[in-house]
């Protein structure tokens, strides 16, 4: 299992907390911290946890949120982060369960969600197949290696629980995993939507927006009691169902100001569309969300593209 190089140690956890803070969610850590009750928060830690089911927490630290199954003598988490983030982690779980960790799943590409793996050496570690190809491309930091991929489904006994790990197409990046568990009703996913704010627009560029409507409107329609999110604290499901909406509205938007501009001026319309509906594009219903004033205009465009050629 691969670690990050110690001599950029430093640097490269400085870049990463800054990635992970604005990454799909430019909200200010302590406001995202105020979100949970005093309850939630364990003395001497500045760490937020939840059980969301028999065996099953959630733990927010660092900016990010991971998922920890345990059950019998298995125990999953997802999104180690990095080093420093896995080894609090990993002092959260001694807490729990006297067993190492033995699955790690990586809910996609992003250097800011796939370190920290090598702090628990005897995990296997699962992502999804179009992780290898950017993995391959690391220059940067030295990425996790995968023990197991796979392409559209895989499910993970662990104990008595079942952790199915989806691929529904792209959504940010090329490798978004839906882990869900059937049983509690709980999904997770990572970079996707916000608790009433848009992506900044600094991180939509790898963002598929049709992929991601696609994906939020699929997990709407299953049974959710949780809906855990990589870099929030709230699990309420109407978070993802607003965001489904949202994306839903402007697609709506911008798909039919793509046909008319096509039917007055044809195909090649689409392309001065690209210059001007960023501008003039309103969605007034989402004008309180957080960033709409300095970022809607880049989700526009990213709609647009999306539509246009499926990026």
């Amino acid at each position: 299992m691969k670690k990050f190089n110690v001599g950029l140690s430093l640097a490269l956890f400085s870049i990463l907390l800054t990635v992970i803070a604005f990454s799909g969610c430019s909200r200010a850590p302590e406001t995202m911290m105020a979100q949970a009750t005093a309850e939630e928060a364990p003395a001497g830690s500045d760490a937020i946890t939840k059980e969301l089911a028999d065996g099953v927490y959630q733990w927010f630290g660092d900016f990010g949120s991971s998922l920890v199954v345990i059950s019998g003598q298995d125990v999953l988490i997802t999104d180690p982060q990095n080093d420093g983030r896995a080894q609090k982690l990993a002092a959260y779980i001694a807490t729990l369960t006297e067993n190492p960790v033995t699955d790690i799943v990586l809910t996609h590409e992003h250097y800011d969600h796939v370190g920290g793996t090598g702090i628990f050496p005897e995990a296997t570690v699962y992502g999804h197949v179009n992780c290898l190809p950017i993995f391959a491309l690391s220059d940067l930091i030295d990425v996790p290696e995968l023990d197991e991929t796979f392409t559209d489904l895989m499910s993970i006994p662990v104990g008595d629980k079942t952790v199915e790990l989806h691929h529904l197409g792209p959504g940010d990046g090329e490798a978004t995993t839906i882990i869900y568990l059937p049983n509690e009703k709980i999904a997770v996913t990572a970079d996707m939507y916000e608790d009433k704010q848009l992506t900044h627009e600094n991180w939509v560029d790898d963002k598929n927006f049709t992929g991601v409507r696609y994906i939020l409107n699929t997990i709407s329609e299953w049974d959710l009691v949780h809906a855990v999110n990589a870099h929030s604290v709230s699990t309420d499901p109407q978070v993802l169902y607003d965001n489904a909406q949202y994306y839903n509205d402007l697609y709506d938007a911008t798909f039919a100001a793509m046909n008319e501009a096509i039917a007055q001026q044809g195909f090649f319309a689409v392309f001065g569309l690209v210059d001007t509906l960023p501008d003039t594009l309103k969605l007034d219903q989402y004008a309180s969300w957080q960033n709409y004033d300095t970022s809607f205009p880049r989700h526009v465009e990213r709609m647009l593209l999306s539509i246009f050629h499926g990026d």
